[in-house]
């Protein structure tokens, strides 16, 4: 388990500058390295201690300034702790010195550190590697001795040796080239500015660029294995556009001569902002204009703006330690969207923000094994854990609450003093806070205080009273739990300084009101003629962090503004979400979410309809296999298949993005809960694309894969299998991998994930279909037992930290009952997973919630649904 005390090096020395020498050798896996690390010693000592992990160091001379060379007397290696120190025997004066290291390590198959990435050649004969790295957050220790932490930045020159035939990229541009013999050639690159060793990048094979320069001179390069790279045509053009927009909105010109973004067969997450040197998962940044989807498009648009916008939030100003992290994760979610919506407007990216960051964060932030945004970590396994929507959604949704209570202008005009205070350099969350503070003359370090070190957030209840010239409204606040549902006398005194808003039928919407206090009040004037027993919203656009529940009374007059689509798509979005939250923690009876989800029956918003079906998808998730499930299945259909008639499986020549991501949805929900029409359609499309993949528009590929794949025979696996072997397309064959996960025979899935860890299976997409076949009904307790099963190897792979571990622990979160909540506490006491720990307890509490909400609602929710028909 995680140790208390901090894992982190001596201050009495630092790097200035790195020359790195490294030769990868792509035929036994391994690499050499040298390196001459000019340093600083800032107070007399007689040990240097650097990291190192999974390094053999060979030899070490120190030189000092007046040119004496020194070799330690004792080297000692602490695989803890991930440190080496050397101790000279003598001790060493402050000033300038020169440390010079040889050693060795292997290129890992675990996607991290400098690691091996496998492929098969566009020409299908056999099979292909490239070196590449992954070193956030503390894994270039794993590729070189260094000080790898993020206020440790220095100066890297870095030259490597590869065979003559592949291609070298890193985050500087090339500086010298030249042949060495042996097949080999030497390549140099610029020095880089200070920056973190989490930042640096190298790849090393057989890659290809297509390239263009920005407005700015900037080259800008898009990188995959040879033959894929004209599928970046679609991020240069992007990029291209970004780098205008963020270099304007930054007010400071990106500082590099070239931005470079590499597709990465391999890839543990969906892409790493190493300065530079962007790199990512295939299907994050290539798009097939005959095959992908709307949908891949505009996840390969926000990947590219959440990376871009690192170059400057996170590179340029890098966190001074890693419980900041929330400063380059949350910004870059939050600036990601922002660039993303000036470039397609027409994608309507607030209201997708509000369901896939604002509610993401606020369904994790709801249980009590959350943490706060500014989170004290000590050793790597902690810091692996913030990678969560804490730290990436939660914190970007405070940033757009801050920003739309501050003015658009003026926290940009603070972002402005903040960047130019702190470039090239590191920072905390108080700078920024103090840097928007005196921007707006507002108390914005008090205010966000409340946000960023506090954990959860707050229910506003809301009362109103109604006279003929306006409508007051009575705010309380009090901490949102999920737990009220087991404990609804639990107190907790956390109170948040909440900027609440509120608007009316007639369109009334004072000045945001900064609540700091248990309760206030505020006034709603209505329009001449307006009668005073219209809806009241509170929270228009859902930019403010928090829940609200009204009265039995308002709850009733928000539905015919819903049904009427007169709320703005965001606020028909927020009201359902706030329900079935509330549904779940007690504070509202499940039938009120039943009933105000059948107002929805005429929506047509696609983000509105992703986010209602996702809370339908996990009420359906509670209910076990029996009469109460079918009449629920059934209650979904009638709601859905309105909107599913309309949109029909034939796009029509009008129709935009959001029409494309609609239909997807609608679509599939109908398949999930049972519509035979909508599987027998599926069935009957499949057919045509085993003989013609490109008769299923790629919009709905997916769907059909996926749908068709619930009712499938042996033949249709088999098929389905070989047709992701001879995929020539990540995100084809992802999409084929996501369809094995569907079927309902048992037999299937347990060969899905027996497979899932064969060598036929990349790394990265193991866990993808554990956790697909865990989201079936049919298979979550296959899934749990096959992890429980393979533990040691998923452990292997994945036990360091990092998103994968904490994804394969969380497909616990499902199970309803005692006998698996025991069963999942048995289990990880007694297999430890440092790296997930917090995963652990979170799915723990969540059982336990789910236990204690069926006990409560069973009933009602059965007598409800009988009553429906």
């Amino acid at each position: 388990m995680p140790k208390s005390n901090a894992v982190m090096l001596p201050a009495d020395v630092k790097p200035i500058r790195y020359a790195l020498t490294l030769t990868p050798d792509l035929g036994d896996f391994t690499f050499r390295g040298d390196e001459s690390i000019e340093i600083e010693v800032l107070e007399p000592t007689s040990t240097i201690a650097l990291n190192s992990a999974e390094i053999a160091i060979q030899s070490c001379t120190l030189t000092l300034s007046d040119g004496s060379a020194l070799s330690p007397v004792e080297t000692s290696v602490n695989e803890e702790d991930e440190t080496a120190a050397f101790r000279f025997g003598v001790e060493l004066p402050a000033g300038r010195a020169t440390l010079a290291l040889e050693f060795s390590g292997e290129l890992n198959d675990k996607l991290r550190g400098f690691y091996r990435s496998k492929y098969r050649p566009q020409d299908g004969e056999g099979e292909s590697h490239i070196a590449t790295t992954q070193f956030e957050a503390t894994d270039a220790r794993r590729a070189f001795p260094c000080w790898d932490e993020p206020a440790l930045k220095a100066r890297f020159q870095v030259t490597l040796l590869i065979p003559s035939d592949l291609v070298a990229v890193s985050n500087m541009p090339v500086a010298a080239e030249r042949e060495e013999g042996d097949g080999l050639q030497r390549v140099e690159f610029a020095e880089t500015p200070p920056m973190s060793t989490y930042l640096l990048a190298f790849v090393v094979g057989d890659l290809r660029a297509i390239e263009q320069r920005a407005s700015d001179g900037t080259l800008i390069r898009i990188w995959a294995t040879a033959g894929m790279e004209e599928q970046g045509r679609f991020a240069l053009e992007v990029s291209l556009k970004l780098l205008d927009y963020l270099n304007d909105y930054f007010g400071i010109p990106y500082p590099l001569e070239k931005l470079d973004h590499l597709a990465i067969p391999d890839f543990a997450a969906g892409a790493m902002e190493n300065w530079g040197a962007i790199t990512y998962r295939e299907t994050a940044i290539l798009v097939d204009p005959e095959s992908s989807s709307a949908r891949t498009r505009q996840i390969v648009a926000t990947i590219i703006a959440h990376e871009m916008a690192h170059m400057w939030f996170g590179d340029l100003v890098t966190m001074a330690w890693w419980n900041d992290l929330w400063l380059n994760e949350s910004f870059a979610s939050w600036m990601g969207d922002k660039a993303v919506d000036h470039l397609f407007p027409e994608w309507e990216m607030w209201t997708q923000f509000v369901s896939d960051e604002t509610n993401d964060a606020l369904g994790l932030d709801g249980l009590k094994n959350s943490h706060p945004i500014e989170q004290e970590v000590n050793n790597p396994a902690e810091i692996g854990q913030l990678f969560d929507a804490i730290s990436y959604s939660k914190g970007a949704s405070i940033l757009r609450m801050l920003e739309d209570f501050l003015g658009g202008e003026t926290f940009q005009q603070g972002l402005h003093r903040y960047l130019g205070r702190h470039q090239c350099g590191n920072a905390r969350t108080r700078d920024l806070w103090d840097a928007l503070g005196e921007a707006s003359g507002q108390p914005v370090a008090a205010m966000m205080d409340t946000w960023v070190k506090q954990t959860g957030y707050p229910v506003i209840d809301v009362e109103t009273s109604r006279g003929p010239r306006g409508i007051e409204l009575a705010a309380s606040q009090s901490r949102f739990v999920y737990e009220h549902v087991a404990d609804p006398e639990s107190a907790d005194d956390t109170v948040w300084q909440v900027p609440l808003s509120a608007t009316t039928t007639g369109g009334a919407q004072p000045a945001p009101l900064l609540m700091d206090g248990r309760r206030t009040t505020m006034s709603l004037e209505l329009p001449a003629g307006e009668p005073a027993d219209g809806w009241v919203k509170v929270n228009p656009g859902q930019t403010g962090f928090y829940r609200v529940n009204y009265s039995p009374e308002d709850w009733s007059r928000l539905r015919p503004a819903i049904q009427g689509l007169a709320l703005p798509p965001s606020d028909r979005l927020g009201v359902q979400n706030d329900a079935y939250a509330l549904t779940k923690a007690g504070f509202l009876p499940v039938t009120e979410f039943l009933s105000l989800a059948e107002a929805y029956s005429g929506e047509t918003d696609a983000t509105v309809w992703s986010d209602l079906a996702a809370n339908l998808g996990d009420l359906d998730s509670l209910l076990t296999p029996g009469q109460d499930h079918d009449r629920f299945q059934a209650y979904a259909r009638r709601i859905i298949r309105p909107i599913g008639r309309r949109v029909g499986w034939a796009a029509r020549p009008e129709e935009g993005h959001l029409d494309s991501l609609l239909r997807s949805t609608v679509l599939t929900e109908l398949g999930n809960y049972g519509d035979d029409d909508a599987l027998s359609e599926a069935q009957a499309r499949f057919a045509g694309y085993v003989d013609k993949p490109g008769s299923v528009h790629p919009d709905i590929r997916t769907v059909v894969l996926s749908l068709a794949a619930k009712r499938g025979d042996q033949s249709m696996y088999d098929t389905m299998w070989e047709l992701q072997k001879d995929a020539a397309r990540e995100e084809e064959r992802v999409r084929l991998l996501n369809a094995l996960t569907r079927f309902e025979k048992p037999k299937f899935l347990e060969e899905s994930l027996r497979r899932s860890l064969s060598s036929e299976v990349r790394v990265h997409n193991t866990v993808r279909m554990v956790v697909g076949v865990a989201s079936n009904r049919r298979g979550r307790d296959l899934a749990w037992e096959f992890l429980k099963a393979n533990w040691e190897e998923f452990d292997r792979r994945y036990g360091e930290g990092g998103f994968a571990l904490m994804r394969l622990v969380a497909i616990t979160e499902r199970f309803t009952t005692h006998q698996r909540l025991e069963d999942v506490q048995r289990f990880f006491a007694d297999n430890p997973a440092p790296g997930a720990e917090r995963t652990v307890r979170q799915s723990l509490e969540t059982i336990r919630l789910n236990i204690a909400w069926l006990d409560r609602n069973r009933k009602e929710l059965a007598d409800w649904l009988a009553g429906r028909g």
